[in-house]
């Protein structure tokens, strides 16, 4: 088993000869690093350390030309040199750190010409040049309807940005010369469109607009043609399938769906199915896993013969009930000694100071015999949260942890339920310099589950050291379905949960299941009231 404990003491013998000393000891490699950083306008930030790039995102409304940073902090003892070129007076922007511009004196200027990368170095033994990139969230949107106002536009439009130019599907036979638009947002939202969208109804050729917004002039290109019919996708799940399809709440719709061998078909009901941007979602329902079903559609009357698909298996979550536990050495475990790891816990770094923050209770239980039992404490020199997830502690970092959440999972259920207890004391360990509202001495600690589904090539890797800080976001671009439940009061009696999935996507196909338990929510800050305790039993997925 390999030694996940991490903290090693060094020690440096020096040999002093004669009574010259040189000194050519190399200086320390500490990378400069941008940990924040906001803009008038700020939306979302993305910070990558290993090509030293922050890509964010602001709002439409702002000039790039003349953008106020109003945030940003770097690591300790960095200078910040800006760029010359792109600052507007880089002699007053500051040198180090700044959570906000109330921070920093009146003759300081943070403005900088985003309309290109900026770069900024930051100095600390050698030197790191970061690059810098802010780019519109511009929400481009075209609508279209027929000469009565009706919706015929079929499918989303396509954006090709790099030729300025937008593709609009309607259905066929639509009257191409007499068309009405209904909605059109090429540019900024902030931007003058000649000429005026609605008096242009004649869509026989492409029609251009120029948009115009903070003195800069594109020429568009809008293309409406006919829908050729784009094929249905059918995503299988174990108890329901999706097919999806151009079409809106004008298109006929008639699709059928049966257990292959059988005579009976089903229907799918017009409240079964859902409509978004040109798109249509059917849902096919109580279907059984690992099963061969056969579908058929007519879909504005165009007709799609007889397909098949296969249900997905429902596969359950092992030793959910938390009854089989083992301590080779001096960390217990949440398995059985010989089987396969799925649970795992922070116990690996409390156990160096001989803590198991998280271990089984056989006088509090739901079912069977034992329950997992969550418990926070300050641990010599550092608050640890009791803590359970599906996937692997990595090592410890000092007194920072390194994690891998995740197991390899390809189903999609559709809730995770469950049984708890949970016992919360005030905070009694903050961090101030978080500013986490929610998390203040004094409050009532927070109990917290959640579980996710992704398309991640790998385990999702956390870090607690604040310096190389890496925690779980629930914005992540890979996440398919999320849930979670907080729980910031005690509860006496075991209570049932149910995380119900909402899914951000019907087609995409998990590749990681993440399922995480703390009895202090803030523990990745370690943050927490010590005594907060939290119970767990008998974890089901649910599939509907």
């Amino acid at each position: 088993m390999k030694n996940k404990t991490g903290l090693l003491f060094l020690s440096l013998s020096c040999l002093l000869l004669g009574s010259c000393i040189e000194n050519d000891l190399p200086y320390p490699v500490i990378q400069g690093v941008i940990q924040e950083l906001e803009t008038d306008g700020f939306q979302s930030a993305t910070f990558n350390k290993e090509t030293m790039e922050v890509a964010v995102l602001v709002d439409d409304t702002v000039d790039l030309r003349n953008l106020r940073i109003t945030r940003m902090e770097v690591n300790s003892g960095a200078l910040i040199l800006p760029d010359s070129n792109a600052c507007l007076d880089y002699r007053s922007f500051p040198d180090s750190t700044f959570r906000s511009l109330n921070e920093l004196p009146l003759s300081a200027n943070t403005r900088v010409d985003f309309t290109q990368d900026a770069f900024f170095t930051l100095r600390i033994y050698q030197d790191y040049r970061w690059r810098v990139s802010v780019t519109h969230n511009i929400k481009r949107q075209f609508q279209i309807l027929d000469a009565s106002g009706k919706a015929i536009q079929v499918g989303q439009p396509i954006v090709d940005e790099a030729n300025k130019r937008i593709i609009v599907y309607v259905q066929k036979g639509t009257d191409l010369s007499n068309l009405i638009v209904g909605k059109m947002q090429i540019g900024s939202s902030i931007a003058t469109t000649v000429p005026e969208p609605q008096t242009i109804s004649d869509f026989r050729s492409p029609q251009f607009f120029e948009v115009t917004a903070f003195d800069q002039t594109e020429r568009w290109e809008i293309v409406v043609t006919h829908s050729s019919g784009s094929g249905l996708t059918l995503s299988a799940w174990a108890r329901r399938a999706y097919i999806v399809g151009d079409g809106n709440e004008n298109t006929s719709i008639n699709i059928q769906y049966r257990r292959k061998g059988e005579e009976l078909w089903d229907q799918v009901y017009s409240d079964e199915i859902t409509y978004e941007e040109g798109r249509f979602t059917a849902t096919l329902r109580h279907l059984q896993p690992s099963t061969v079903y056969e579908y058929q559609a007519t879909i504005g009357g165009e007709t799609y013969n007889l397909a098949e698909f296969t249900t997905e298996e429902a596969p359950q979550l092992p030793n959910a009930g938390f009854e089989e536990w083992s301590k080779p050495d001096k960390v217990w475990l949440v398995y059985k000694e010989g089987d396969e790891m799925f649970w795992d816990s922070g116990n690996w770094g409390s156990a160096t100071l001989n803590k198991n923050v998280t271990n089984y209770d056989e006088a509090i239980y739901h079912g069977g015999r034992r329950s997992a039992k969550l418990q926070s404490e300050y641990i010599v020199i550092r608050f640890a949260a009791g803590n359970l997830f599906a996937g692997e502690y990595i090592e410890t970092d000092g007194t920072n942890g390194i994690i891998d959440f995740g197991r390899p999972f390809a189903a999609r259920p559709t809730a995770l339920k469950g049984w708890f207890r949970y016992k919360s004391t005030p905070i009694t360990r903050d961090a101030p310099e978080e500013n986490i509202a929610d998390a203040q001495k004094g409050m009532p600690d927070q109990a917290t589950i959640w579980v996710a589904l992704g398309d991640w090539d790998a385990p999702v890797r956390v870090k607690t050291k604040k310096s190389e800080r890496q925690l779980f976001d629930v914005n992540d671009e890979h996440i398919i379905a999320y849930q979670e439940i907080n729980v910031a009061e005690t509860v006496s009696d075991w209570t049932e949960f149910k995380l119900k999935l909402e899914y951000r996507s019907f087609t995409r196909t998990p590749k990681y299941l993440l399922i995480v338990a703390s009895a202090s929510k803030y523990g990745d800050y370690f943050i927490g009231g010590e005594g907060s305790t939290l119970w767990l039993d008998d974890f089901e997925l649910v599939y509907e």
